[in-house]
């Protein structure tokens, strides 16, 4: 199935450390998910499914810690670009 997936272009989004170095380990791949993967989606490309969660970082409010002063608002991104990119197609 790994090599069908990478064949057909349908890994979308992998896990990585913040140097884009390897390997990925606990906690930059926090469910520790085959070959890093994130996201995939349908051969065609219109369907994405997505591990992580970026939705719940919409708001600086909504990180599990925000409270110890971390923020979010990463999430948002993906959406927006998504979206841009439907509207081209």
């Amino acid at each position: 199935m790994l090599a069908e997936l990478r064949a057909n272009g349908q890994i979308v989004v992998t896990y990585s450390t913040a140097d884009g170095d390897g390997p990925v380990d606990y906690p930059a791949n926090p469910n520790g998910s085959t070959a890093d993967i994130a996201g995939i989606c349908n051969p065609q490309g219109t369907i994405f499914g997505l591990m992580p969660h970026p939705e719940d970082h919409i708001f600086p409010e909504q990180h599990p810690r925000y409270a110890r002063g971390e923020r979010g608002n990463l999430g948002l991104s993906l959406f927006v670009q998504g979206v841009r990119y439907a509207a081209e197609v």
